[in-house]
């Protein structure tokens, strides 16, 4: 009996360490990515990149929800040439995550300028046609996705529009220069060192939806004696 109370005990331990341990090596190679850029750009030849334009995602349409399609840098540099834009785009990529296989994700937004671009941005109608989906705003997709893909594509577009908007040091002017991963920019200038502060939204269950609005009635709501009940309008 001894014997096999040991034996389910070490069984438990186990399952529940795995989790765990799958979660630290998850995190050290990604520090390792964001650290490292030939540790990087190595990472993003058996990576897969998810595409945008102008902050919005690409997606394709699937039993009435989206999913969001990959495309792995051999597909994404055939894609590029296409349409007569330079492989050095790929360098305007940020690292969103990666899998338990350590397999990289990034996500490469076409749309935004870019100095590697021959033109401002690439045309959304032709990308589309090519790509055999829609590039759709987030916040309109958000509950046809499932939880993973919701998830990140909410920290790709985050990250995305953080570089969007730090493109310049706030005390020299100069054009900052992000790493490979996208975690940094520097000024070359004066060797500032600007890190992204992303707020992510992620999607609240029903329960928790039905809820907060429960609590926000009862809260709003009021007596009036001629007009009956009414919500007042917080700030």
């Amino acid at each position: 009996m001894f014997l096999y109370c040991g034996i389910a005990c070490r069984r438990k331990f186990f399952w529940c360490y795995r989790p765990l341990s799958t979660y630290v090596t998850k995190t050290r190679y990604l520090f390792e990515l964001k650290e490292d850029d030939d540790a990087c750009k190595k990472a993003q030849q058996t990576g897969v990149f998810y595409l945008f334009h102008g902050l919005a995602p690409l997606l394709q349409t699937s039993a009435h929800q989206y999913l969001a399609p990959r495309h792995s840098l051999l597909e994404l540099e055939r894609l590029l040439g296409k349409f007569g834009q330079d492989a050095q785009r790929i360098e305007d990529s940020v690292l969103i995550g990666c899998s338990e296989q350590q397999e990289a994700w990034f996500a490469l937004d076409l749309g935004l300028d870019s100095s590697f671009s021959i033109s401002a941005s690439l045309h959304k109608p032709e990308m589309e046609t090519e790509l055999k989906g829609s590039f759709i705003e987030l916040r309109k997709a958000l509950f046809q996705l499932n939880a993973r893909d919701a998830s990140m594509l909410s920290t790709a577009q985050a990250l995305l529009r953080w570089h969007d908007a730090h493109q310049f040091c706030s005390r020299s002017g100069q054009p900052t220069k992000k790493n490979v991963a996208g975690s940094k920019r520097v000024c070359p200038s004066n060797n500032i060192i600007y890190y992204p502060q992303v707020k992510v939204w992620k999607r609240p269950s029903v329960e928790k939806l039905q809820k907060r609005w429960d609590w926000r009635w009862k809260a709003c709501s009021t007596m009036h004696p001629s007009t009956g009940p009414f919500l007042v309008a917080h700030s």
